[in-house]
Parts: C-alpha cells; sequence; structure tokens
C-alpha cells in the first residue's frame, strides 16, 4: 500500500533526547515512529510528513528545516501555522493520488482537510477527548476514521466513527527484563504535572519512607512546581531523576521494586506502564481512564479506585485513595520472593502478549485493507 503517515513539525521523529522540549513526552510521535519504520519493514510503500531533521526509512516530507521546538527562530504560538503548512502539503499530495490512505496524528487538524479529498485517512486519537476538542470533532464526525488507543477513550465522544480500538505496541526485547533483580525503590515516569498525581505520589513515599524516584520534567517555573513539588525532593525519600535517555530510563524500570501511577485524569493510554510491565516491574495506579485496560489487577499489579465516590470496579485492594495505595505498595513490597517473581514474569508475559510492535502494525495494516476494500 502507498501509506502517508502525518506526523508533525514540533518534534523530531522519533523523539530522543534532546528533541524534547520541556513539559512534553514525545509519546504520540514515538507511536508514529514505530508505525512507520514497522510498514516500511513490511514493504509497504511509506512517506512521513514530519519535520526535517526527523530520521526514518521512509521517504521522509518536510516543511521545516528541524523541528519548531528546536527552532529559536520560531516562535511557539506560530506552531500551529507550520503544522497547517505540512498538512496541506500532504492533502495536496492526495489530491494528485499519490496515496491509498492517510494515517494522521493529529485530532483535529486533518479533520479539517480530509473532507476534502477522495484518499481515505485514518487519525490515531492521541488525547481526551473532552473540552474543545469534543466540540469540533463532534462537528467532523465522518471526515475520518478514528482510532482510539483505549476503549476508555470513547466515553465523552461515544458517537464518534471510531474504525477500532488498536493498543500502543512497543518493542518489548529493547526493554530489559529482570526477574528478581531489585533495589527497592518505587519510580513514577512521566511529565511532572498535577494530572499525573505526583503529589499523591511523594505523599505515600513519604508515609511508608520507601524511596521515589520521579522520571519527568515539569515547568520549573510554575507554581505548581514551585509550591507543590520542588520542597519535597531530593530529600532522604523522593528524588527528582529528569528526563534519560532510553537505556538510563531502561535501567530504572528494571530495577525498581513497582511503579507508582496515581493519576487525576482519563489517561488515555499511559505508554509507561506498559514499559514498565515489559521490564518486569509491576504498576500500581488510581483506576482512571486506560488503566483497568492495561493492568491485570492482582497478576500485574494493583488497581485502586481513587475515591468511595469514584468506584470503577471490585478490586482486589478495597481501601480507596491514598490509603488504597498504601496497602497496595505495602502489599508488593511484603511479597515472599516467589509470589513477587510470578508477578514480575506475569508484566513480561502480559506485554509480549498484548503490547508489542508487531500486534499493533497487524492491527492497522488490517484496518488499512478494510477501509480501502470498501472505498
Amino acid at each position: 500500500m502507498r501509506i502517508a503517515i502525518l506526523a508533525s513539525n514540533f518534534i523530531r521523529i522519533p523523539p530522543e533526547l534532546p528533541f524534547i522540549p520541556k513539559g512534553y513526552s514525545g509519546a504520540p510521535e514515538k507511536i508514529m515512529s514505530i508505525i512507520t519504520e514497522g510498514l516500511v519493514k513490511r514493504g509497504h510503500d511509506v512517506t512521513l510528513f514530519a519535520s526535517g531533521d526527523s530520521q526514518t526509512s521512509a521517504k521522509l516530507i518536510s516543511v521545516t528545516d528541524k523541528s519548531i521546538s528546536m527552532d529559536p527562530l520560531i516562535a511557539q504560538h506560530l506552531h500551529n501555522k507550520f503544522e497547517h503548512l505540512l498538512i496541506s502539503k500532504c492533502y495536496k499530495m492526495a489530491q494528485n493520488n499519490q496515496f491509498d490512505i492517510i494515517h494522521s496524528t493529529f485530532d483535529i487538524l486533518s479533520a479539517y482537510y480530509a473532507q476534502l479529498v477522495a484518499i481515505p485517512t485514518i487519525s490515531t486519537l492521541h488525547s481526551p477527548l473532552g473540552g474543545s476538542v469534543q466540540k469540533i470533532l463532534s462537528q467532523l464526525n465522518d471526515t475520518q476514521f478514528y482510532v482510539s488507543i483505549s476503549n476508555a477513550q470513547r466515553a465523552p465522544l461515544p458517537h464518534l466513527k471510531y474504525a477500532a480500538t488498536i493498543y500502543h505496541g512497543i518493542d518489548v526485547k529493547n526493554f530489559v527484563y529482570s526477574e528478581s533483580k531489585n533495589n527497592g525503590y518505587m519510580i513514577n515516569v512521566g511529565r511532572i504535572m498535577p494530572e499525573k498525581g505526583i503529589t499523591v505520589a511523594i505523599n505515600v513515599a513519604n508515609k511508608l519512607k520507601k524511596r521515589l524516584y520521579l522520571l519527568g520534567t515539569g515547568v520549573e517555573d510554575s507554581d505548581f512546581w514551585k509550591k507543590d513539588i520542588f520542597p519535597h525532593i531530593n530529600n532522604n525519600v523522593t528524588t527528582q531523576v529528569g528526563l534519560v535517555n532510553k537505556d538510563e530510563l531502561n535501567n530504572y524500570y528494571a530495577n525498581a521494586k513497582l511503579f507508582l501511577f496515581p493519576i487525576q485524569w482519563e489517561e488515555p493510554f499511559g505508554l509507561v506502564m506498559v514499559e514498565s510491565m515489559a521490564c518486569g516491574t509491576p504498576v500500581i495506579a488510581y483506576a482512571r481512564g486506560s488503566v483497568p485496560e492495561l493492568i491485570k489487577d492482582g497478576e500485574t499489579g494493583f488497581i485502586v479506585n481513587s475515591s468511595d465516590e469514584d468506584v470503577r470496579g471490585d478490586w482486589i485492594i478495597k481501601k480507596t485513595g491514598i490509603e488504597g495505595l498504601r496497602e497496595a505498595v505495602e502489599r508488593i513490597y511484603a511479597m515472599p520472593e516467589d509470589m513477587y517473581r510470578k508477578m514480575r514474569r506475569a508484566c513480561r508475559a502480559h506485554t509480549e502478549k498484548n503490547f508489542t510492535i508487531e500486534r499493533m502494525i497487524d492491527q492497522y495494516e488490517a484496518l488499512y485493507t478494510q477501509i480501502l476494500a470498501k472505498k
């Protein structure tokens, strides 16, 4: 198939240090890079629309020499203008019948253009579907085929034209699996922002006197950072490590006792949970967003209801909120060695079965074929 992958000008593909600006995860760019390279390996004619400094085995089409986030001459408020420039270039080529299908990382922006060409567009929805996104997409329901990255993501817009739910996949062999080696610490990976529940994780760590490493960046000049995070880090319990390269991150995952993820929002997927489980490290998380779809309660970690008023399931841990998180953490630390090793094996097996690149590419290929057959 002739496939256009419509990525972004903002972050270089693939998104590696130092090309990820502070406050961003690079997760959507990582997934689109994985999809691009996987499709090329399978023999498809793939064109990637991304920044000029991107690295890919596909044909690269750009409108900027380097990613906008790395260009001091382009103000961030001009970001969307350059995205439109890239997107319009893609759809101009589609008008000239250069592709069979377009796969977009954008939810709204490509929806404006997709209705203007006969070539079908698939949009992978990487963000939550509330607020202005909900209002706009409800009026652009039929312009694209939408792929949700979890079933939970669909809740705000249940009537959107969904073509499939396809979970993100990772190259599992690139994540070092460790069955027993761990240094007894907890980790939290991701952007340091209120929605990620960082203050809750710090609270749990302090109460239990368990070492916690924060791997991610925040906006250091924000009130949240100054008032809620900075006073509580780099002490004998919580340490901010910051962004690290993939090899260092791998080691932190593999050597952790558990991953603590008390999210405060409806996380559409949570790729970091999958990466942690790939290394054998169980996850403790609030039952929000995609968490119940990704974690097997009691097998690859524990799911905890965030409050008595927000009960999402009948989980093993009956307490809710911080008390539930504390009980879950204590359970894992108190596990006999053989039971803990069994949980780590289950984490790896769960990832290998459900969250691989191969499975993800298989599903996208099947979806492309299905949509083109109905054209």
